[in-house]
């Protein structure tokens, strides 16, 4: 069966922890706004069928108009206002992607981090795939750091055995069909996550774990703004030729 894939992006987050002046979605990198990074590696996939952004309350006018406008994207992208907290904002994407199903196709819905812009093709590829295979499917890396338990008073508790702990990372895949079930039942014995996988968890469903990168940065911190700047110049500078032009949002 040919698959129907849905990309969430969650772009509804303050960015507290930046400490800008703007929320950090729309922060530049090389000139261009981290989350407009994030959907061209989308765009640019094949595999990906449609594009839903989330975005905080009254951004979608401004997300249009530096993030969206600027550049030759050829898929189509559908904004969504987000909730109070992240998992709100990933059911109001969902709930949307709910319209956009193909019956005649397996729906898997991707959802990645609007500030993750450095997700490469073959993580979406083997999210996608595992998902359509066991359902529910996350990247991760293997934790090498020694992890330490502290109490309230900022002494160490004990040393956490890592050896079966992973760090998750998005995109995160599933059938459609299992995460809204799973989100569903969330709103209903008010269950907080804190990733997609966890509610699929807390549903009694089991998730499957494929190879992440240390690459796959998330932006939250200056200190990882830096780091990002850093990361895009490696990269090879045709990602960023199918720009619409050289006047770009200066935000």
């Amino acid at each position: 069966m040919i698959n129907n894939n849905i990309v969430i992006i969650v772009a509804a987050g303050k960015g507290l922890r930046m400490g800008a002046n703007i929320k950090k979605q729309y922060l530049c990198l090389q000139g261009i706004p981290i989350l407009a990074h994030t959907v061209m590696a989308f765009d640019n996939c094949e595999d990906i069928d449609e594009i839903i952004i989330v975005l905080p309350e009254n951004n979608k006018q401004y997300c249009q108009k530096h993030v969206i406008n600027p550049f030759k994207f050829t898929k189509t992208i559908h904004l969504a206002q987000g909730g109070k907290t992240r998992q709100d904002s990933v059911y109001q994407g969902l709930q949307l992607a709910q319209t956009l199903i193909n019956p005649v196709k397996e729906n898997i819905v991707i959802v990645h981090d609007g500030v993750r812009p450095f997700v490469d093709y073959n993580i979406i590829k083997n999210c996608i795939n595992s998902a359509v295979k066991f359902g529910a499917c996350i990247p991760a890396i293997k934790i090498t750091d020694t992890i330490k338990q502290v109490n309230s008073d900022s002494f160490i508790y004990k040393t956490i055995n890592r050896s079966a702990l992973y760090s998750a990372q998005t995109p995160q895949a599933f059938k459609l069909k299992f995460i809204l079930s799973a989100f569903e039942y969330a709103v209903r014995t008010d269950f907080l996550g804190t990733d997609d996988a966890s509610i699929i968890e807390n549903f009694g469903h089991s998730v499957y774990i494929i190879q992440g990168s240390k690459l796959n940065i998330k932006i939250t911190t200056p200190e990882d703004l830096i780091l990002g700047k850093y990361l895009l110049t490696l990269k090879d500078s045709s990602s960023l030729a199918r720009l619409k032009s050289d006047k770009l949002a200066i935000v």
